[in-house]
């Protein structure tokens, strides 16, 4: 909705596609690999099925590395063309050293309680059931950010904003954040 009000381009699983366009790897498997640091065995194991198409013959890397690095590519090709609003992927990371990209971090949280509602209705899953893939991909999500940055998932030192929205609608947060940028010179 922010990208919208904006009237520029919003990014999140679009990434996925435009990453496989510049790997060659498919969709479907960034999408079941990317956010997700293996170790050992396994991550070798997958490693070579990515790898048997060539695009990262010559170098080995683990494949959370080398999808990391397609979609690191994605998100600077898209700084350098344009104002976004990317969520996740450790954006901020991969531009950080952008002296032209105008970046604000937001970390948008809520109470675990608000979070499984939220994701029971969207889902149209148990309460239990919710809980346990929030779990999850916050636990998927925080091991891709720590080990591809150099900060912490979740940590407010990190972001110039964290907005609490347990019990806030959703166009409160739009407005709460359009705010933010128009205090920051950035609208």
């Amino acid at each position: 909705i922010v990208a919208k009000t904006l009237g520029i381009n919003f990014y999140d699983k679009n990434l996925i596609t435009l990453a496989a366009q510049k790997s060659g790897l498919s969709d479907e498997f960034i999408a079941n690999n990317e956010q997700r640091v293996r170790s050992g065995w396994m991550q070798n194991l997958a490693a070579s099925a990515a790898y048997s198409n060539g695009f990262f013959s010559g170098q080995y890397l683990p494949l959370s590395e080398s999808i990391f690095i397609s979609e690191a590519q994605v998100i600077r090709d898209i700084a350098a063309k344009e104002s976004a609003v990317i969520v996740g992927r450790c954006a901020d990371y991969v531009l950080r050293d952008d002296p032209n990209a105008a970046l604000v971090n937001l970390f948008v949280h809520a109470p675990m309680a608000a979070r499984i509602r939220r994701e029971s209705a969207r889902t149209n899953t148990t309460p239990i059931q919710a809980e346990k893939r929030i779990r999850q991909v916050d636990k998927e999500r925080a091991s891709y950010y720590n080990f591809f940055s150099s900060k912490r998932w979740g940590d407010a030192q990190g972001y110039d904003l964290c907005i609490n929205t347990g019990n806030m609608d959703i166009s409160d947060v739009v407005q709460l954040t359009l705010r933010y940028l128009e205090l920051r010179g950035l609208r």
